[in-house]
């Protein structure tokens, strides 16, 4: 019977990790622009009724 390999499995696991956090912070990255984009329009929607 073979020996299981933790080393590769380890490594595996870390690349597998590093792969989501960089999905994770290129969703980030690019939420600000659409958030600022809806943030704008929101801004005077409030002032119109206390003017």
């Amino acid at each position: 019977m073979a020996k299981p390999n933790y080393r590769h499995a380890k490594k595996q696991k870390e690349a597998a990790r590093k792969a989501r956090q960089d999905a994770k912070q290129q969703r980030r990255a690019s939420v600000p622009e659409a958030a600022e984009v809806s943030d704008a329009p929101a801004d005077p929607a409030p002032v119109k009724p206390i003017a």
